[in-house]
C-alpha cells in the first residue's frame, strides 16, 4: 500500500472547507492520515473538521491558537503543527494542501504513478483553475512550476530540501532548491485544481499585498528585468496602474535599504535563469 499524508493548514474556509475534505475523502487512493490543522479559525471551519474527524479515524485535527495570520511563516509554523503529529512509518509522499480546492478522485494517484515511474521527479501538483461564473480560467505558469496550494512531495525530495522554510516565498524557495539539487518538479494541466480563495481573495488589501510582494521578490532574489516586467504585467489587473507600481516600488525600495536576501546565492541564480528563459520565451508556459 502506497503511503502518503496530507497536512492541510486552514483559517477561516468555512464555503470551501467541505468541498476539499470531500475530495480527499473521495480519492481512489486514500492518505494514511489527513491532518488538519486549524489555523486560529473564527468561522465554523473548525467545526466541520471535528465533524468529519468524528467519523473517519485517518483524519486529525490539531487547533493552533486564534491571532494574527503571517502569511508565509504562518502558514509554514501551522503545517509543522500539524506534521508533528503524524504517527505513520514508512510514508513515502507528504502534501501541503490548502483548504479551498476541489480536484478529481484521481488526483493524487496520478501524482503517485508519476513518481514511480520517474524516480528523479521529487515535487508535483495540478493546474490551478480559478471559477469565473460557469467557468474555470487556467492560471498560466511553466510546467516545472509546482502550485503552492497542493504542493506533493517525494519523501527524499523534501528531506533534502531541508522541509518548508517559514519565510515569505517559502513555496518558491522549495522549488527552487530542489532544482539546484537535481530535482524533477511538474505540475500537470490535465489535473484540475479548482482554485476558490487565491491569493488576491484572501489578501484584499491590494496596496498592502502588492508592496509585501515586491518586498518578497526582492528576498528571493528576483532578477530586476523579471520583477520591472511583473510589475507593468499587475498595471493591467484590477486595480489597474497602481497594484503594479507599488510591487515595483516595494522592490526597488527594499533593494535601496539594503535588505537582506535569501542566502542561498545557487537557488538565486538557478531562479534567475529561469526568469530570463521564461522572459524571452526559452521556456514554454504548458506542455
Amino acid at each position: 500500500m502506497v503511503k502518503y499524508v496530507i497536512i492541510s493548514p486552514v483559517r477561516n474556509e468555512e464555503d470551501f472547507l467541505e468541498t476539499t475534505i470531500r475530495c480527499v475523502i473521495d480519492q481512489t487512493i486514500r492518505p494514511v492520515e489527513y491532518i488538519l490543522v486549524n489555523d486560529g479559525s473564527t468561522d465554523r471551519s473548525a467545526d466541520i473538521m471535528r465533524g468529519y474527524a468524528s467519523r473517519y479515524d485517518w483524519i486529525k485535527v490539531i487547533d493552533r491558537p486564534k491571532g494574527e495570520h503571517s502569511p508565509g511563516p504562518g502558514v509554514v509554523a501551522a503545517f509543522y503543527a500539524g506534521y508533528d503529529l503524524i504517527t505513520t512509518t514508512g510514508w513515502e509522499y507528504i502534501v501541503k494542501l490548502d483548504g479551498d480546492l476541489r480536484f478529481d478522485p484521481g488526483y493524487f494517484e496520478f501524482q503517485i504513478r508519476a513518481m514511480e515511474r520517474n524516480p528523479a521527479l521529487g515535487m508535483t501538483s495540478g493546474k490551478t483553475y480559478q471559477p469565473h461564473g460557469d467557468k474555470l480560467v487556467l492560471d498560466m505558469m511553466p510546467d516545472d512550476h509546482v502550485r503552492g496550494p497542493a504542493k506533493f512531495y517525494r519523501r527524499a525530495c523534501f528531506e533534502a530540501i531541508g522541509g518548508l522554510l517559514p519565510v515569505l516565498g517559502w513555496d518558491t524557495i522549495d522549488e527552487m532548491t530542489a532544482q539546484t539539487l537535481g530535482w524533477e518538479t511538474r505540475s500537470y494541466q490535465d489535473l484540475v485544481l479548482v482554485h476558490y480563495k487565491p491569493i488576491g481573495f484572501k489578501q484584499k488589501n491590494v496596496y498592502k499585498r502588492e508592496t509585501r510582494l515586491g518586498k518578497v521578490q526582492h528576498y528571493l532574489g528576483y532578477h530586476p528585468l523579471f520583477a520591472l516586467v511583473r510589475g507593468l504585467y499587475v498595471t493591467t489587473q484590477k486595480p489597474y496602474v497602481i497594484g503594479g507600481l507599488l510591487n515595483i516600488a516595494g522592490f526597488l525600495t527594499a533593494g535601496f535599504r539594503g535588505d537582506i536576501r535569501y542566502g542561498d546565492k545557487a537557488m538565486i541564480r538557478h531562479l534567475r535563469k529561469k526568469q530570463l528563459q521564461r522572459l524571452f520565451f526559452k521556456r514554454r508556459l504548458l506542455g
